[in-house]
């Protein structure tokens, strides 16, 4: 259907929002209620894209990824009513966007977000990393895992740069510019200095190294469109308690072989996918179809209510009850 003209003016309005800072560095802030519903798509360039959302709520996907980013009081589909500032809490969300890949935005009409999102690019990154910057083995590391996320929880320091992004003071176009590049480089430091932060220390159990960028090229066709395949098959409900070793069978090579094609094509291991396609299911269950904590604890694979609690804390950073208690 042709876009209809209050789309087309949210859509110009969200674009009149969007700063190139300097090459490889862009912003953009929004503090607005949704006019209607739809969604919008486009195409993003090999970076990180940083999302600071300190109120409402935002609905995007990074190619087969869907995040449903929510800060801690907010409603959805509820505007926040005019001049209230009800207490929040930030969410902060990293992406690595290896290769260039689709994008999406989902609004909904009366749905509120207050936030800024910054985009690096390929070649500003390698640049900050010739300069040996300390933490940057980490976000090398990082940013060559396609649609690897990162959440942290954004100090006040940085909550308030956001809020002033959002709300920059009247001045001239050379100053205001000015003044955001240098509240986005403070904003992309904390984003980095959080992720190097996570890291695994020296006596922290050792993580696979990540695949090289150009790994998923070396595969031959018929083993990339095997892990295409297993992809697909690992989001269905009946993927939900086959082995690893059932997997590799069906796919007939072994699993040592399967993790290592399937980690060069998304970045991610087999184990690491399935249990974030899992959380994602039991969260969309507790937001939309009223399930309790124990039945969504169920249907992300853990036996243990308390144990499902604690991963879905470290991946969402809210208890589950909180997404229960939006419906």
């Amino acid at each position: 259907m042709p876009p209809s003209d209050a789309m087309q003016d949210s859509l110009r309005s969200h674009l009149a929002r969007l700063r190139v800072l300097r090459p490889g560095l862009h912003m953009h802030a929004d503090d607005v209620v949704d006019a209607q519903d739809f969604t919008a798509c486009g195409e993003l360039d090999a970076g990180l894209r940083i999302v600071v959302l300190l109120e409402g709520m935002v609905d995007v996907s990074y190619g087969p990824r869907r995040v449903a980013l929510t800060s801690g009081e907010a409603v959805p589909g509820r505007a926040r009513p005019t001049g209230s500032r009800a207490a929040v809490t930030p969410r902060a969300l990293m992406v690595s966007v290896a290769q260039p890949e689709r994008f999406e935005r989902r609004a909904r009409r009366g749905a509120y977000a207050r936030r800024v999102s910054v985009g690096l690019g390929a070649e500003w990154l390698e640049q900050l990393a010739s300069a040996s910057t300390p933490g940057m083995g980490a976000v090398e590391a990082f940013r060559r895992q396609h649609l690897a996320m990162h959440h942290w929880q954004p100090s006040t320091r940085i909550t308030a740069l956001a809020e002033q992004i959002t709300h920059a003071p009247d001045m001239s176009a050379p100053l205001l510019h000015l003044y955001l590049e240098s509240r986005a480089l403070e904003l992309v430091s904390e984003a980095l200095a959080s992720l190097a932060q996570h890291a695994p220390g020296p006596a922290a159990a050792p993580r696979p190294a990540p695949a090289p960028a150009d790994s998923a090229m070396r595969l031959l066709p018929q083993e990339h469109r095997r892990m295409q395949a297993l992809h697909a098959y690992l989001q269905r409900e009946e993927a939900m308690d086959v082995s690893l070793n059932d997997l590799a069978r069906q796919a007939g090579t072994n699993p040592t072989t399967l993790q290592r094609h399937f980690r060069a094509v998304y970045g991610t291991t087999v184990f690491d996918f399935v249990r974030e396609t899992r959380l994602q299911r039991a969260r969309r269950a507790l937001e939309h179809d009223g399930l309790t904590v124990g039945q969504a604890a169920l249907l992300a694979g853990y036996n243990s209510a308390a144990n499902f609690a604690t991963a879905y804390r470290r991946r969402f950073g809210m208890p589950p009850k909180l997404a229960r208690a939006r419906l």
